[in-house]
C-alpha cells in the first residue's frame, strides 16, 4: 500500500493523494486500506517514516565506506545527500509541499533532522558541521526543484569543496 501511495505522488503528486486512490492502485479495497490507515494522515505519517529510514539506511551504508574519523558521519552525510535525485527525492519534495498546511505531520522529519544533525556535529564545531549541512541541503533542494545555477562541473567542485569542509573545517574558523 505504501508502494501505492509513492507511486500515485510521482505519477500524478501528492494532492491526488487520498485513501481511494491507494486502493484502487494497491488493489485492495478502501476498508483495506483504512485497516492499515485510517486516515490520510495516518498514511502520509508512515510514507514519511518509510523516507526517513531509508535515508538513515543510506547513511549507514555511506558511513560504512569511510574511513573512521570525526568528520566521517559529516562526509556520508554530503556524499549521500548530493547523489542525483532519486524517486525518494522527488516523494519527499512533493510531500514535503503537501504536508506544509499541517506541520504536525512533519513532526518525524524534524525529529530525524535533529538527531541527524546531533550525529553530524557531536565531534566537530557546530558552525563547521551547520555550515556544510546547510550548503548540502541547499543544493539538494535546488536540484529538487530543478532550479540550480550549477553546471556539473562547478556543482562537482562545490561537491569536494564540501567534503574538504566537512574533513577540515572552514576557512576562519576554528574548532572551540
Amino acid at each position: 500500500m505504501l508502494d501505492a501511495a509513492q507511486a500515485i505522488v510521482l505519477e500524478q503528486g501528492a494532492t491526488r493523494l487520498t485513501l481511494d486512490a491507494v486502493a484502487k492502485h494497491s488493489g485492495t479495497s478502501k476498508g483495506g486500506v483504512m485497516y492499515n490507515f485510517p486516515s490520510k494522515e495516518a498514511l502520509l505519517r508512515a510514507m514519511i517514516e518509510r523516507l526517513v529510514a531509508h535515508n538513515r539506511e543510506a547513511h549507514a551504508m555511506t558511513t560504512a565506506t569511510l574511513p573512521a574519523g570525526p568528520s566521517q558521519s559529516l562526509k556520508a552525510y554530503v556524499m549521500n545527500s548530493i547523489r542525483a535525485p532519486d524517486a525518494d527525492d522527488r516523494i519527499s519534495g512533493a510531500l514535503l509541499a503537501a504536508l506544509a498546511a499541517d506541520p504536525a505531520l512533519l513532526k518525524p522529519v524534524a525529529d530525524y533532522f535533529a538527531a541527524r544533525f546531533a550525529v553530524l556535529s557531536k565531534e566537530l564545531p557546530l558552525e563547521q558541521a551547520a555550515l556544510v549541512h546547510l550548503a548540502t541541503e541547499g543544493l539538494w533542494i535546488l536540484e529538487l526543484l530543478q532550479v540550480s545555477p550549477f553546471s556539473p562541473k562547478q556543482r562537482s567542485r562545490i561537491i569536494t569543496q564540501l567534503l574538504h569542509y566537512a574533513e577540515h573545517g572552514l576557512p576562519g574558523t576554528q574548532a572551540p
